[in-house]
């Protein structure tokens, strides 16, 4: 059975007071809106939603909160948003310009103390060091982080933190005020205000996992601090369990090892002029040629493909969606991923007839490094199975589009997609600045 090692706890003593603060939390509010803001001195104080793409069909992907006593919110349809919220301002992401704020957010932060992990776009862990565990200091720290984000990278970009002495708890804290919050959870007072928060209110708890403890006779956070570290293990059908209990009760645990990634993927939500088949198709190339970009820039060759394509909304409001996936030799060739998703897209067009896409997605996948793939028994190798002359195009194109601008070679005709496109930005992956030119 895997353990959970807990980590070095060693203090001086001269640090400790009854709170027992390890852990500096903090959420930048309402994020993409409030950089908006700031970038657009128009948008102050105005309702403001930001969506993926120029599409009245899109859903906000974040809503400031001059927004939200409209009902208006992260995931509110933008046709319905605008008839909530006449004064609603809808601007396209811009999520180059959310990475370079995010940077200066986090050297902003690294002034006063060392990043232990960004966690997203909006979001840091730091562990507190030495006199920064009192309180009292803690406290003086996260105002004075939460106000040198205002003064130094923009007025706009308010901030919540949480303090507590795990991470956590530090998060669950982070997300108790909003906005511009600072919430201290401390061991002295656990569990406190912990149990007046619902079950969905802990990282590691969604819908079906509140559902399996509903179902286990634990609806409460008191039900749940009642049990025993085993008890939340078998819950939760394994180890995360009992770290999330852990976390809950103020003791951290050794944070599991990240691997190299499975998979790259990329997807865009299409605007309506792109919605026919022919042209989602298009895109779905473009996207496919950007996975082969990255592949190299990494380092790394794949040897499967998935396809993703979903329809627009028929009356019933339901969501049609397709995958398909197709295997080939490990590669980084941008023309043999492109010959692979031409087939899948071949399949597909039966079904899709002149249906309305939505969104297309592509990733890549059995990632290994280049030249790592173990010959087999009669000495064959990935690498020989590879077209020289159609590597060396693929790399050319990747010399010259990095030197004179994206797009400057182009393999097939050029959509009409924002620069952006495929570089979205994940809950748990911020693009690098490479992709933007990709």
């Amino acid at each position: 059975m895997e353990q959970l090692a807990p980590l070095d706890t060693s203090d001086d003593p001269r640090w400790r007071d009854g709170a027992g603060l390890r852990w500096l939390f903090i959420d930048l509010n309402s994020y993409f809106a409030s950089v908006e803001q700031q970038m657009r001195p128009e948008l102050r104080g105005r309702p403001v939603v930001v969506r993926p793409a120029p599409s009245e069909h899109t859903c906000a992907i974040a809503a400031s909160y001059e927004a939200r006593p409209f009902g208006v919110r992260t995931g509110t349809r933008i046709s319905e948003a605008r008839l909530a919220c006449p004064d609603l301002a809808v601007v396209e992401a811009r999520p180059d310009v959310y990475v370079t704020v995010h940077k200066q957010i986090m050297a902003e932060i690294e002034r006063f103390l060392p990043i232990w992990k960004i966690c997203s776009i909006d979001e840091a862990a730091c562990e507190l060091m030495g006199p920064q565990r009192l309180e009292a200091n803690a406290v003086a720290l996260a105002k004075t982080l939460q106000a040198g984000i205002r003064r130094n990278v923009g007025e706009c970009l308010r901030s919540s933190v949480g303090l507590a002495p795990s991470r956590l708890l530090a998060k669950t804290a982070c997300g108790m005020m909003k906005p511009d919050g600072l919430t201290v959870l401390g061991a002295d007072t656990l569990p406190g205000r912990l149990l007046d928060l619902p079950l969905r209110a802990f990282p590691g708890i969604g819908d079906r996992m509140e559902g399996r403890l509903n179902a286990a006779g634990v609806c409460t956070t008191e039900q749940f601090w009642t049990l025993g570290a085993r008890e939340a293990r078998a819950l939760w059908g394994g180890i995360e369990g009992e770290r999330l209990w852990r976390g809950l009760h103020g003791q951290d645990s050794v944070e599991p090892a990240q691997g190299p990634p499975a998979s790259i993927s990329h997807g865009h939500v299409l605007a309506g002029a792109l919605r026919s088949p022919d042209r989602a198709r298009v895109v779905a190339r473009r996207l496919v040629v950007k996975c082969g970009a990255r592949l190299r820039r990494m380092g790394m060759v794949g040897s499967g493909l998935s396809l993703f394509v979903d329809l627009e909304q028929d009356l019933r409001r339901q969501r049609h969606k397709s995958a398909l996936e197709r295997r080939f030799t490990s590669t980084s060739d941008t023309f043999v991923l492109l010959k692979s998703l031409d087939a899948m897209w071949r399949d597909l067009m039966p079904d899709l007839g002149q249906k309305r896409v939505r969104y297309v997605g592509v990733a890549v996948w059995r990632l290994c490094p280049a030249g790592t793939v173990a010959p087999d028994l009669f000495g064959w190798t990935a690498e020989a199975q590879q077209n020289p002359r159609s590597m060396s195009l693929s790399r050319a194109l990747d010399t010259l589009n990095a030197r004179f601008g994206k797009d400057t070679v182009s393999i097939g005709p050029n959509p009409g997609l924002p620069d952006f496109v495929g570089a979205k930005i994940a809950f748990n992956r911020i693009p690098e600045d490479a992709e933007f030119r990709e």
